[in-house]
């Protein structure tokens, strides 16, 4: 008895082996129908899953074996692992670039035209008097470009992008490049919206509200692109290409807040044009500055200026009106931006105005007095009391005139 509870004990207790699933032990009963431990080995058989089956033993007075039966062990069939379930493809967005196109279009032949009369000094027809005070300002050019030509290369680049890719709408073979297009026209489109929102910026605090046709209508057409572009990227597109949009928005308004200024003054010079017009002097000659102006001519002495030279005009005041002064004026037929310095200027290398030109080659910048001019020159008075008193002489001539008497 002591044998068979160790026996059954050990059966019992005995580890579950890898890979068995289900435990058969043989009831104790078949040895010892007497056991009243029969019903425990049951129940311990059933908590098991190995599966295992007690051998009566071939020597009497030995517990009986404890054998593995692995023959009818059922192994559950493995249930493969459900597959992902494949999200559906989001539906191709199918902007109208068509549309876009034909408003890309109409937005460079007005910056064409805004272009053309910036470049040949005509005037825009316009029936708002803010016009003529935004397309004249220093925010107009950039670089010594217009700004409009600028904006009719942008719009002609979108108008190219958006018929390219309303071509390849629905065609399953340049599904990708489709896409390359939709993404390209959003981000181009948001250039144009940043452009748009310095220029609009411009008007309402610079300008103070500052009402230009050409201006509202252009910042119409490049949101309105902008919203285009926008409908043409779906969650996984916009979701890539957001954060690009964005920093080609902020740039553009960075850039433009840096690089446009206005510098009226620049602005006109650029389109200034001046007639040819002679100084009126006003001051009176005397002999002696009429005699000193001869003398000059007479040594081969010249003087280079221009005619809207202020200094130029005050050296002719010292001679006054009436006196010869051998003079040569480098821009006699007008003078605009780009206008060349006469021939006889340039062959003399005249870098300012006014400049003389001594017989033996001296030369002397900006004005110079009589007196300065007479002894450079070896010019001497004639007499006594031949010295002017016009107010062209300064204090040290006077001063020489009023010795000499």
């Amino acid at each position: 008895m002591t044998t068979m509870t160790v026996a059954l004990g050990a059966a019992i207790a005995l580890p579950r082996t890898a890979g068995v699933r289900r435990t058969r032990v043989a009831a104790a009963a078949r040895a010892f129908p007497t056991s009243r431990i029969a019903p425990r080995v049951a129940i311990s058989s059933r908590r098991r899953d190995a599966s295992s089956v007690l051998q009566a033993s071939d020597n009497p007075g030995q517990a009986p074996s404890l054998s593995v039966n692995d023959e009818n062990a059922e192994e559950p069939a493995l249930s493969p692992r459900p597959k992902p379930t494949k999200k559906p493809d989001e539906p191709v967005p199918n902007p109208p670039l068509r549309v876009a196109a034909f408003l890309a279009g109409a937005g460079f032949l007005e910056s064409s035209y805004l272009a053309v009369e910036k470049l040949t000094g005509g005037e825009v027809t316009c029936p708002l008097t803010g016009c003529q005070t935004a397309l004249n300002s220093g925010y107009s050019e950039l670089f010594g470009v217009p700004l409009s030509a600028y904006g009719a290369a942008a719009y002609f680049g979108v108008a190219a992008l958006t018929w390219w890719g309303a071509g390849m709408a629905g065609n399953e073979e340049e599904k990708d490049a489709y896409q390359r297009a939709r993404v390209l026209t959003f981000l181009s489109t948001a250039g144009l919206a940043g452009v748009s929102s310095y220029l609009l910026y411009l008007l309402a605090v610079p300008f103070g509200g500052a009402e230009c046709v050409y201006c509202l209508t252009s910042a119409a057409i490049s949101f309105s692109l902008f919203a285009i572009g926008l409908s043409g990227v779906n969650g996984r597109d916009f979701g890539k290409a957001a954060p690009a949009a964005f920093s080609v928005y902020i740039v553009t308004v960075l850039s433009l807040s840096v690089l446009l200024t206005d510098d009226s003054s620049q602005a006109n010079i650029n389109s200034l044009k001046l007639p040819y017009a002679a100084p009126v002097i006003e001051a009176q000659s005397t002999s002696y500055s009429r005699d000193l102006a001869a003398h000059l001519k007479s040594v081969g002495a010249k003087m280079y200026g221009a005619f809207w030279c202020s200094h130029c005009e005050d050296q002719k005041e010292f001679f006054g009106a009436g006196a010869d002064i051998p003079y040569v004026e480098c821009f006699p037929n007008g003078w605009e931006r780009g206008t060349p310095v006469a021939a006889a200027c340039s062959a003399a290398d005249i870098q300012g105005f006014p400049t003389w030109i001594l017989a033996d080659g001296q030369k002397l910048e900006g004005e110079k007095t009589l007196a300065e001019l007479a002894k450079l020159t070896g010019y001497e008075a004639p007499g006594p009391g031949a010295l002017p008193t016009a107010p062209g002489l300064d204090a040290s001539s006077q001063l020489d005139s009023f010795l000499s008497q």
